[in-house]
């Protein structure tokens, strides 16, 4: 039984660039070097907030019969939920940690 052929199907892994940019935030902390951890969850908050209403927008204007698709509509309710899943997955690893080290013991 020869594999031979699975070999050229198969493709070799690609290389992905390390992230040279900061993370979006206040931008003099970012100058600094500095990243101020309540201000980069606050501002991911506040864009999760933004394509919330953003998707209840598109929903609204699909019903109304206002010109917007349902595969548009669809999709920034997609992008809302998937942003919403990862907040939330964030939120639980924090609460998470935060317990972890109360239950440190000095």
């Amino acid at each position: 039984m020869s594999v031979g052929h699975i070999n050229k199907i198969i493709t070799p892994p690609v290389k992905i660039d390390p992230i040279n940019q900061p993370v979006q935030g206040d931008q003099k902390t970012a100058e600094k070097g500095e990243v101020n951890f309540g201000q980069v969850l606050a501002d991911a908050v506040k864009q999760i907030d933004s394509l919330q209403k953003e998707a209840d927008d598109k929903i609204t204007g699909l019903v109304l019969g206002e010109g917007v698709s349902t595969h548009t509509a669809m999709m920034a309710l997609e992008k809302a939920d998937i942003a919403f899943q990862l907040m939330n997955q964030v939120r639980s690893k924090i609460v998470r940690a935060y317990e972890e080290i109360m239950r440190t013991q000095v």
